[in-house]
């Protein structure tokens, strides 16, 4: 890499500029995927609980 110029420094930088920032793009939508399914999976949760719930009340709710 001693002998390289300018113009080779600066392409250098812009590629692993625009690689870095792309990793950083895929990265995040990744996370966003990932946040997405966590909440359907929660909400599905909270839903199966509370039909559970409906079906067979526990004793504490039928004392009430």
């Amino acid at each position: 890499m001693g002998n390289m110029d300018g113009w080779d420094v600066a392409l250098l930088v812009a590629a692993g500029y625009v690689a870095v920032t792309a990793l950083v793009r895929l990265m995040i939508r990744r996370r966003n995927q990932a946040v997405a399914e966590f909440h359907k999976q929660l909400a599905q949760e909270k839903q199966r609980r509370k039909v559970e719930r409906l079906k067979h009340p526990s004793k504490r709710e039928q004392a009430a």
